[in-house]
């Protein structure tokens, strides 16, 4: 079936409903709704927008509503939410389908956001760090979609699956919140306070023109390799190794025997992921930072990036197109360090939430291929 012969004419959701528009929109008094975009998930609500709340072009913002999937366009481009709520906005990152009449009893949504999902993020293009999937390519796709008793009996096989999925998706939130909190640490003994972090941290700029293009092009070259790391580390975004070489004319620059910090430069700019010791490279949109060899003080880089991860955001613009700034980060954000041991019993209690997320997230990964091969079952 052709996409457009499942599903109404696309309708994106709002250009302009910036961070800004949303704060402004505290201003109106009225109900507030959940608010998504381009995310790999839409089933959590991370934010909330006044019904009557307006883009940063004053236009009245489009409410959408009813039983349908989110579909994103850009960022997580092709992961998909089905969804049923009777109001909710989206920003042009996303837009929501709905089944056209006629094809009510012939695709079940649910089972399209499913098992199509990966069809879609296939069709996506990588574009600065990101995947986009255009209109015009969607419209365009066709899918071999099973007759609907086939697609109504693996529902109803999966459906206790799917509530367990949902279960742990909501224990995992719930600890990645956990995790971006600042604790509230009473230290006892500190090496120094009001420290300067450009006495403390070096920073390496991403390499201009590594892309997807370029690392397959390379790919035969022999010699050590290097991971390549951009603004997303997800496991399904990872862009590979590439040797040792020449990337726009000059000699790749590379991160190795070292640990450090990723910062995203944009792409949720000042997130931050910690590097252990391992040979990188990075793309343009990301910098590392990692220890200078003077430094004064016996610092965990891991520590630092979890107790001043807030801090790490607050140095990234507010405009649409966002961006961490390291320069000036690295001339004006000072902090206070602890003993090197109240620093390592912060970065335990951080690491027993991770093993604690890893488990959650491989049990979800089981559950995910449990549900693919039952489709193969009933086919069968």
């Amino acid at each position: 079936m052709l996409f457009l012969e499942i599903f109404r004419p696309i309708n994106k959701g709002n250009f302009g409903l910036t961070d800004e528009a949303i704060y402004k929109s505290i201003d109106y008094d009225n109900e507030f709704i959940p608010i998504w975009g381009g995310a790999e998930d839409h089933s959590v609500v991370q934010r909330r927008v006044s019904e009557r709340g307006r883009t940063k072009n004053s236009e009245p913002i489009t409410i959408f509503g009813g039983e349908g999937i989110i579909l994103s366009l850009d960022g997580s481009a092709g992961s998909m939410t089905f969804i049923k709520r009777d109001k909710f906005a989206l920003n042009h990152h996303a837009t929501f389908l709905q089944l056209r009449d006629d094809a009510k009893g012939k695709v079940d949504p649910e089972f399209f956001s499913l098992f199509y999902e990966k069809q879609l993020q296939e069709a996506s293009i990588s574009k600065g760090g990101s995947r986009t999937l255009s209109i015009t390519i969607l419209e365009s796709m066709d899918f071999d979609v099973p007759p609907y008793a086939i697609q109504t009996a693996v529902m109803s096989e999966i459906q206790p699956l799917l509530e367990k999925k949902n279960e742990i998706k909501v224990i995992l939130e719930r600890i990645r919140k956990l995790k971006t909190l600042v604790l509230a640490v009473d230290y006892k003994d500190y090496q120094a306070k009001n420290i300067s972090v450009n006495d403390i941290l070096d920073c390496m700029s991403g390499n201009s023109g590594l892309t997807e293009e370029e690392i397959y092009q390379k790919i035969l070259l022999q010699g050590q390799r290097y991971e390549v790391l951009s603004s997303s580390t997800d496991e399904e975004t990872r862009m590979g190794e590439i040797p040792m070489c020449y990337v726009n004319g000059r000699q790749l620059r590379v991160f190795e025997n070292k640990e450090g910090i990723l910062v995203n430069r944009i792409g949720n700019a000042g997130t931050t992921t910690y590097l252990e010791l391992g040979r990188y490279a990075i793309t343009e949109n990301a910098y590392i930072l990692c220890l200078r060899t003077d430094c004064m003080y016996e610092i965990s880089l891991k520590w630092l990036m979890l107790q001043y991860r807030q801090t790490f955001l607050d140095y990234a613009s507010t405009s649409d197109y966002a961006a961490w700034n390291k320069t000036i980060f690295l001339e004006n954000m000072k902090i206070d360090i602890p003993s090197q041991a109240e620093q390592e019993e912060i970065v335990k209690k951080y690491e027993r939430l991770d093993n604690f997320e890893a488990r959650l997230i491989k049990l979800s990964s089981k559950i995910n291929h449990l549900t693919t091969r039952q489709v193969a079952v009933v086919e069968s």
